[in-house]
């Protein structure tokens, strides 16, 4: 019969795309109403996780968050803790998606999905969660930078000093450094995945973020910032010769542009910015952004690398000399919008 075919109704619209920065809270919506039916059997509803590129059989890859039916919610072990749907106790009709303690990988697009016996309907919501958790040293030195240098030095890259929150979710992520870095709230902490000598701090042998708890402001460390948004677009730009800082800093000016500060290139790097080729950057230190890791380009895992002067990984390279320094640069090349009234 024809009203089996509309027993769901989805309160479908096009979504906006959900955007949410590091560690906080997104609602994905999802809305419906019911037709009465003879067996009054209850809606089930299932939320999926939808992301990455449509292979060659044009498949995504997909990822159950929960299932719901009646009073019963089961929620899947990879999103245990952290889903719910706060509408549903109250209106069955209710399954909107409540999503905290937010990562990276959380982006994607969520599918709604409603299936009432052999009918069923669904609405998808993309999201995208935006920032990026990066560690940060001293020009001259490991362990170099009080609280208030640790303020400044995040602003100075277009950044803010990173909360506990944001470096948590970024650790759930698989983040790891075994570098204590002060914190906004004047704690000093440090993501470990792989507990080892030098590393253990005060979890011994468990993954987890170490805490060495409240400092008193003039201690020294490193520093976990975050960037939130970039605004322009990091571009690389190589020149035939060896380029000081202050001739890097010039050639972007050239090029209608400015050099790009840390912060900007890590979310570039986090947008997919991938170059193999060490460029200078405001701050004067030589880094390059690598989201496909191979041979000679730094390391098995994506992520920004720096050229450090010293073996132990202190130092950045002399802003004067053209000794084996960078052929290249990251340059920053904002937008203008203007709005006509």
């Amino acid at each position: 019969p024809h009203w089996a075919d509309t027993l769901v109704n989805m309160r479908k619209v096009t979504h906006q795309v959900v955007h949410e920065p590091l560690a906080g809270t997104a609602f994905l919506p999802c809305v419906f109403t019911l037709r009465p039916s003879p067996t009054h059997e209850p809606p089930r509803i299932k939320w999926t996780k939808i992301w990455g590129q449509r292979g060659t059989d044009g498949v995504q890859q997909e990822q159950t968050v929960l299932v719901a039916k009646d009073n019963v919610i089961k929620v899947k072990k990879a999103f245990q803790g952290r889903v719910t749907l706060p509408g549903y106790p109250d209106n069955r009709y209710n399954a909107t998606l409540a999503l905290n303690g937010l990562r990276s990988s959380d982006s994607g697009m969520y599918r709604c999905e409603v299936v009432v016996g052999i009918n069923d309907e669904e609405d998808t919501v993309p999201l995208v969660v935006s920032g990026v958790v990066f560690h940060y040293r001293a020009p001259h030195d490991r362990y170099a930078l009080s609280f208030l240098d640790a303020q400044r030095v995040c602003l100075e890259n277009s950044a803010v000093i990173a909360t506990p929150t944001q470096l948590q979710a970024t650790f759930d992520d698989g983040y790891d450094n075994c570098d204590a870095g002060w914190l906004s709230d004047q704690t000093v902490r440090y993501p470990i995945q792989l507990p080892r000598p030098g590393c253990y701090g005060d979890r011994e042998d468990s993954p987890g973020v170490r805490n060495y708890g409240s400092r008193a402001p003039e201690e020294l460390f490193d520093v976990y910032c975050y960037a939130e948004q970039l605004k322009g677009e990091v571009f690389h730009a190589s020149v035939p010769e060896k380029l000081s800082l202050a001739q890097a800093f010039t050639h972007c000016q050239s090029l209608g542009a400015q050099l790009a500060t840390a912060g900007q290139l890590y979310l570039a790097w986090q947008a997919g910015l991938d170059r193999c080729d060490p460029g200078w950057l405001a701050d004067g230190s030589v880094r390059y952004p690598i989201n496909q890791p191979r041979r000679n380009c730094g390391g098995d895992e994506p992520g920004v690398r720096t050229v450090y002067q010293n073996p132990n990984r202190t130092g950045f390279p002399d802003t004067t000399s053209l000794f084996d320094t960078s052929r290249s640069n990251f340059c920053l090349r904002t937008f203008v919008l203007y709005f006509k009234c």
